[in-house]
């Protein structure tokens, strides 16, 4: 036995030990999960902790959560199959989603919620070579965009105020923290968000709430070029959109909430 585990030990890679026992770590609940926290607990040193934990984030294997520290995120997700319910449910959407895409024209995606992060977890593009398109496990602040507000509606307001807190500056360089509640608002009013340009002047979107699962709220979108949303398209878009959620519920065998 011993010497199976020399030999072992001969035959692999120590750097790859020291990174998948990061990820356990985090997975077994260290806490806060800092790289001081990483580096003492498993006695790797400092500096290849931090590079462990950079290469981890750049991969969205990891996330931040300025409450907790790094800890397990989608894309790493997506490979070990954590989310079992969710996995189920998005495989189940692959199919509608497509057909909701080519019906309208438009890119189609659902966006869920990875702490401060808006993860893309499903994507369908219409038969476009100029679709708007936002590859699987891509992330951005809940700050920006439909989707994010539409994930941010379902937060407390204090949760939301923490939120814009914590934001990057590069956030607000084409809108204010007024623009956020502004689309927060609007999702909990009406029960959709518009993003006509507003950060974006090319690109537009509808989100509205889609539930995976009993506890898991994520937004329905469609995306596209302005010219797509003009005039009384909008309100075909927003009927389609919502026409498509009801049946998106009847098929994950969900009543709209």
């Amino acid at each position: 036995m011993i010497f199976y585990n020399r030999m072992t030990a001969a035959q692999t890679i120590p750097s790859l030990h020291k990174s998948i026992g990061v990820l356990q770590a985090i997975a077994g609940g260290l806490s806060p999960a800092t790289v001081k926290a990483i580096s003492s607990t498993l006695r790797i040193p400092p500096a290849t902790s931090y590079r462990i934990v950079r290469t981890f984030l750049e991969h969205n294997w990891l996330r931040e959560d300025p409450k907790k520290g790094y800890q397990i995120a989608f894309g790493l997700a997506r490979l070990a199959r954590s989310y079992a319910g969710v996995e189920h449910a998005l495989s189940r959407l692959e199919h509608p989603l497509r057909e909701l895409a080519v019906f309208t024209g438009l890119s189609a995606k659902i966006t869920l919620c990875e702490g401060y992060q808006a993860i893309t977890a499903l994507r369908a593009e219409p038969p476009n070579p100029h679709a708007i398109t936002s590859p699987i496990g891509s992330g951005f602040s809940l700050v920006i965009g439909s989707a994010a507000a539409v994930l941010l509606a379902g937060f407390s307001d204090q949760e939301i105020a923490r939120v814009i807190e914590h934001a990057e500056e590069s956030c607000w360089v084409r809108q204010t923290p007024e623009d956020v509640w502004r689309r927060v608002r609007e999702v909990r009013d009406k029960g959709l968000c518009r993003e006509l340009g507003q950060y974006h002047s090319s690109i537009f979107a509808v989100s509205i709430p889609l539930h995976l699962t009993r506890d898991d709220r994520c937004a329905l979108t469609l995306v596209g070029w302005p010219d797509q949303f003009a005039g009384p398209r909008l309100q075909a878009i927003e009927k389609r959109l919502k026409s498509a959620a009801r049946r998106f519920h009847s098929i994950l065998g969900r009543k709209e909430e």
